[in-house]
């Protein structure tokens, strides 16, 4: 059921094969031990030649939010 490669669950993914590649990829740079910085999410949005929307999609799903 939904388990893809490195353990993505494919159900969660997003629509869009270019946006789908950003995510593994910002994943593996996460397990790689990178931190996921917004100068990341942009080398993602021009590797992967995404939208303004999906690059925001990134930066909403992969920054962390401040603690209130």
């Amino acid at each position: 059921m939904g388990i893809g490669r490195g353990g993505v669950n494919e159900n969660l993914l997003p629509h869009g094969e270019s946006l789908r590649n950003a995510v593994r990829w910002l994943s593996s740079q996460r397990d790689a031990g990178e931190v996921l910085s917004l100068k990341l999410i942009e080398e993602a949005a021009l590797r992967f030649d995404l939208s303004p929307v999906e690059e925001e999609f990134l930066r909403t799903h992969f920054t962390q939010k401040p603690d209130p």
